[in-house]
């Protein structure tokens, strides 16, 4: 077999085709792709949508009164400030939306 060296025009010209067939083929994906969407939405039944879900919707309060305080039972507030922090960046909940109402050490062997 008998190969031919490419000059440097050669191998840019073949890696310009290259180039152009991956992106037509990308742009076939998103033809072929946004057809399915169109097809899909055809056949899916409408839903109207009531003006209750543009209102915010306010949640019922907790049990009680909350007064803002947190009860600490054998934690520092150091330690709570921590936990706190760490269940809001957990959640992806901001801290003021948050209600602790209690927090507490829990012994080994303790349930």
């Amino acid at each position: 077999m008998h190969i031919t060296q490419l000059t440097t025009g050669e191998g840019l010209l073949v890696a310009l085709y290259g180039f152009i067939t991956v992106m037509l083929m990308l742009l076939a994906l998103v033809a072929v792709v946004n057809f399915v969407s169109w097809i899909v939405r055809k056949f899916e039944p409408k839903k109207p949508v009531s003006p209750a879900s543009y209102e915010v919707l306010e949640r019922p309060a907790a049990d009680g009164k909350y007064t803002g305080e947190v009860s600490l039972i054998d934690v520092d507030e150091k330690t709570a400030a921590c936990i706190m922090a760490i269940v809001s960046d957990e959640t992806s909940i901001p801290l003021n939306q948050l209600i602790f109402k209690r927090i507490r050490l829990i012994k080994e062997g303790e349930k």
